[in-house]
C-alpha cells in the first residue's frame, strides 16, 4: 500500500516534538492526568496540561521550557525559562499529580524505562511507549527535544513510530515496503539485536522490508 524511506535524516525542527509525542503517547497520559480529582475538582481537561497550546502552559515561555536567543555568528542558545524553570506549565497546574506522586514536568523529565515502570498499570501507555523499547531507545528521556537526537536514534524513533502505527493497523490491511538505509550505524551488538527484534514485528504485521547494510 506504501513505501517508506527510513533513513537518519532529522525529524524535523520543532524542538516541542519529543519521543512521547512522536510515538503517540502523550495524549494518553494527559488524559490521565485530567482524569484525577483535583484536576476535575479544577475543570482541567487534558488540553490544560498541553504545553503546545490552551491555559495550562507558561506564559513566559510558552510551554517550550526555553527561551531561544538567537546569536548573529554562533550557533543559537537555549536558556532555561526563568518564569517556570523549564517545566513548561503553570505552578497550579504543576499541583496535580497521579496516585504515584508524580507531577507533568516530573513525567517529561522521565526515562522511558521510569515510565513503564511508572504506568504498569495503564495498558494504553505501555502500549504506545513499548516501541521506543523494543528500538533500545528507552533510556531517552518523555521530553526530550527531537532535534537534539543523533542521526541513529532519529531512524530508530522512525522506527518506533512506524511500530506504533503498526500495532494499531487493522487486519487484512495492505502492508507497506519500509526501506531502512544502514540501521545498524553506531549499535552496539545487543542493540542490532533489538533492531532485528523490532523488524520482525513489522514482518508479523504484514508489512515487507528492504535492508541496505555493510554490517
Amino acid at each position: 500500500a506504501d513505501v517508506v524511506f527510513v533513513d537518519q535524516s532529522p525529524i524535523g525542527k520543532s524542538a516541542r516534538s519529543n519521543p512521547a509525542s512522536y510515538v503517540g503517547a502523550w495524549g494518553a497520559i494527559r488524559n490521565l492526568f485530567a482524569r484525577t480529582q483535583l484536576a476535575a475538582e479544577r475543570g482541567y481537561t487534558p488540553g490544560t496540561f498541553s504545553f503546545n497550546a490552551g491555559d495550562g502552559r507558561c506564559p513566559a515561555c510558552t510551554g517550550s521550557g526555553f527561551e531561544h536567543v538567537e546569536m548573529q555568528f554562533l550557533s543559537d542558545v537555549y536558556l532555561r525559562c526563568a518564569e517556570c524553570d523549564g517545566k513548561r506549565f503553570r505552578p497550579e497546574v504543576l499541583e496535580v499529580r497521579l496516585e504515584a506522586g508524580c507531577s507533568i514536568a516530573e513525567v517529561l523529565a522521565m526515562t522511558v524505562s521510569e515510565a513503564i515502570a511508572q504506568f504498569a498499570a495503564h495498558r494504553e501507555v505501555i502500549a504506545m511507549l513499548a516501541p521506543l523499547v523494543d528500538v533500545g531507545l528507552d533510556y531517552l528521556a518523555l521530553g526530550q527535544p527531537v532535534p537534539t537526537l543523533s542521526g541513529g536514534e532519529a531512524q530508530r524513533l522512525k522506527l518506533a513510530g512506524h511500530l506504533a502505527e503498526a500495532g494499531a493497523r487493522r487486519k487484512g490491511a495492505k502492508g507497506a515496503l519500509f526501506v531502512f538505509d544502514e540501521p545498524t550505524t553506531g549499535l552496539h551488538f545487543e542493540d542490532i539485536a533489538r533492531l532485528l527484534g523490532a523488524f520482525d514485528k513489522l514482518l508479523a504485521a504484514g508489512h515487507s522490508l528492504l535492508v541496505i547494510e555493510h554490517n
